[in-house]
C-alpha cells in the first residue's frame, strides 16, 4: 500500500523498483535513502521488492496488442503495474551482475512492454550498485529502458560501490549522489506535474 507521508501535499508519487534477490543489500540500502529524500522533499513514495511478488516471463505472445493488457495474470499485473501507473517517478534500483541489472530487473522490464506508451513522460530515477566494473553498462541498461517507453530522464544517477553486506555504507559520494538525484527528481516532478491531489492504490 502507498502510505501518506509527513509534508506530503502536492500528490506526487514515486516508486522505486528494487531488483535485488538479497534481503538488506546495499541497494535497498542506497534506495531507502533515496526514498527518504524523496519523502523529505514532499512525494508520496513507495517501495516495490520484486523478490517479494510472483512475477513470470513475458511469453511474447503479443496478446497485449489485441487486449490493451498483459494476458498473464500474477502479481506483475494485479499488483506492480497499478502503482506504476499511478507513479510521476519511477527509480529502478539493481545490484550489477555479469555487467547488467539482475534477472529479477530484467524480467520486470521486460514485462512491461504491454505498457508501451503509458509510462510516456514519467519521469526515470536509476540506482545502481557494484564492485566497479559493469556500473555503467547497468546504468545504461535502465536508461535504454526509459528511453525505451519514452520517460523523462533529466539525471544520470545514482553508482554506489559495494559487494560484501553493508559495504556501501562506507560510499560517502553516493549518498551524496542520492541527495542530488532525489532533488532533481522532485524538481522534475513539481515542473511537469505540478500539484496533484493525492490517490492511493489499495
Amino acid at each position: 500500500m502507498m502510505k501518506s507521508v509527513k509534508g506530503a501535499t502536492n500528490g506526487l508519487r514515486a516508486v522505486g523498483v528494487l531488483g535485488s534477490p538479497r534481503k538488506e543489500s546495499n541497494t535497498e540500502i542506497l534506495l531507502d535513502y533515496l526514498i527518504s529524500k524523496l519523502e523529505r522533499c514532499g512525494i508520496l513514495s513507495m517501495k516495490l521488492r520484486l523478490r517479494d511478488y510472483e512475477i513470470k516471463p513475458c511469453y511474447s505472445c503479443r496478446k497485449c496488442l489485441e487486449l490493451g493488457d498483459c494476458c498473464i495474470k500474477d502479481d506483475m499485473t494485479e499488483y506492480i503495474i497499478p502503482h506504476l501507473l499511478q507513479a510521476h517517478i519511477v527509480i529502478i534500483a539493481s545490484p550489477v551482475y555479469f555487467d547488467n541489472v539482475t534477472a529479477l530487473t530484467k524480467v520486470f522490464m521486460d514485462r512491461t512492454w504491454c505498457l508501451r506508451g503509458k509510462l510516456r513522460n514519467k519521469i526515470l530515477g536509476s540506482v545502481v550498485v557494484g564492485r566497479g566494473y559493469g556500473l555503467d553498462s547497468a546504468l545504461v541498461a535502465i536508461h535504454n529502458w526509459g528511453l525505451k517507453h519514452r520517460m523523462i530522464i533529466g539525471d544520470r544517477g545514482v553508482i554506489g560501490i559495494g559487494f560484501d553486506y553493508g559495504d556501501v555504507l562506507n560510499n560517502s559520494r553516493a549518498f551524496k549522489d542520492a541527495d542530488k538525484h532525489a532533488e532533481r527528481l522532485a524538481e522534475l516532478a513539481k515542473l511537469i506535474y505540478g500539484d496533484h491531489k493525492l490517490q492511493f492504490v489499495t
